[in-house]
């Protein structure tokens, strides 16, 4: 008897997913009703997609909500990104949105998963994992890029960089 229970234990915990499975990636938004979302993983299938779109004031503001079945795996050479933690290719996605969700080209932070109490945060998101852990990632711009860094401690959990393919003014990247 006890080791049904171990084995029916396991089976369960094995089968429900992970409650940190919540991710973060880049969302680049082109002003005609479509959306690009760049992450280091897979997406998982049932997960929410909650992204930063531009507000009134030309500013980043929480958040714009997809599902995962929404998007399609992007697998054209059109999109320039990479991994930086990894060194891997990132999972790049393509979905339609309505356009009057970005009026005009903006790249924000997005969070992928099941996470509670997203936020908008200077430069970023912020957000509870499945298990309450806050967690938060900042956009910054590089000379040519856009880069999304999540850190834990002193190292770099998630590192996403998006090519623009052309020199950017006011880069603000440390």
């Amino acid at each position: 008897m006890g080791i049904e229970k171990f084995f029916i234990f396991w089976v369960c915990v094995l089968l429900v997913p992970t409650a940190q499975s919540a991710a973060f990636g880049l969302m680049r938004l082109d002003g005609a009703g479509h959306a690009t979302l760049v992450m280091g993983q897979p997406l998982p299938s049932g997960a929410k997609v909650e992204f930063q779109f531009e507000g009134p004031n030309g500013r980043a503001v929480c958040c714009k909500r997809l599902r995962a079945e929404d998007f399609q795996l992007d697998a054209s050479a059109a999109v320039l990104a990479t991994d930086e933690v990894t060194g891997e290719a990132p999972r790049v996605y393509a979905a339609r949105i309505p356009k009057l969700w970005a009026v005009s080209p903006f790249i924000g932070a997005a969070v992928i998963g099941q996470p509670t109490r997203v936020r908008s945060r200077s430069g970023g998101l912020a957000m509870r994992d499945g298990l309450g852990v806050r967690r938060s990632a900042s956009t910054c711009v590089s000379h040519e890029g856009v880069h999304l860094i999540e850190r834990d401690g002193g190292s770099e959990r998630t590192h996403l960089y998006l090519s623009m393919g052309y020199e950017l003014a006011q880069p603000d990247c440390p």
